[in-house]
Order: structure tokens, then sequence, then C-alpha cells
């Protein structure tokens, strides 16, 4: 829930950036303001029954819906909230075991991996993009999912 209040209490400011008038003539909505990006995780997003998180799974996805709930309540105003879903990245990865070299990157994520995803959204670049997760796990959900 603290992804709801924080996007709530700072509501106007995020507003007032979004709105800014740029100096090419467009919204500052147009070049990545006024964006909150919440962090999740691809537990939401496979259906993997080999460890228990039913728990875990099911908030991480009512933080996925809560993005898109976020995107409609703020589609009046120029406030575009989006969601990045990453798997463990770093020294942490190791918690993962041998699932790292089973994904298709065959990799743990890295901090610029997630980094880049955030220099997306708030950037030019990321601005058509309103309400939608992102995926950071370098094909594991397909893994999970059973297709690969």
């Amino acid at each position: 829930m603290a992804h709801y209040f924080l996007s709530v209490a700072l509501l106007d400011l995020l507003a007032a950036a979004g709105d800014a008038e740029m100096p090419d003539g467009t919204k500052g909505r147009d070049h990545g303001r006024g964006v909150v990006v919440v962090t999740s995780s691809i537990a939401s997003l496979h259906n993997a029954t080999n460890v228990d998180m039913m728990s875990y799974a099911t908030t991480k996805a009512a933080t996925d819906h809560l993005v898109a709930l976020l995107a409609s309540k703020f589609a009046r105003c120029p406030v575009v909230p989006s969601n990045m879903n990453p798997m463990g990245t770093g020294s942490g990865a190791d918690i993962f075991g041998d699932l790292v070299q089973k994904v298709p990157a065959k990799r743990a994520g890295s901090l610029d991996d997630m980094a880049g995803v955030v220099l997306f959204l708030v950037s030019k670049a990321g601005a058509y993009i309103d309400g939608r997760s992102i995926a950071i796990d370098g094909g594991r959900t397909l893994f999970a999912n059973g297709q690969i």
C-alpha cells in the first residue's frame, strides 16, 4: 500500500511536473516528467509451483494491478504510473541456484538492467507507456510458465 499512499501524497507535485510547459511547446508528460515507477516482482507473472510463494506472488500481482488502477485514476491529470517486475539481481540472485543458467539470458539481472528500464520510463522514449508492467527477467517468465 506504500506505493498507493506515496503516489497520492505526491500527486500535486507529479501533476505539476507532467503539466509543465517544455521549451519545445509540449508538456512535461511527453518528456517523461510526472512519472511514478513502481517495483514489483516477476513472481506476479508466472505460475511456478516448485516453491511455496503463494502469498508473496499474490501481493505482487496486487501491486501490478494497483499500477493499472492508478493509471486509470490519474488519467485526468498528467501523471504516468508504470511498473517493473525484476528477477533477483546481483549477488542476491544466488538464492535462485542453477535456475539462472536455465533462463534464456543465462545470467542474473544486474542493477544496470533495472536502471535502464527506469531511465526509459522517465524519458521521452517511455512517455507513451502508461499503467503497464515490464518484466526484467531475462526470459524467466517464459521458462517458469513452461514455454521454453
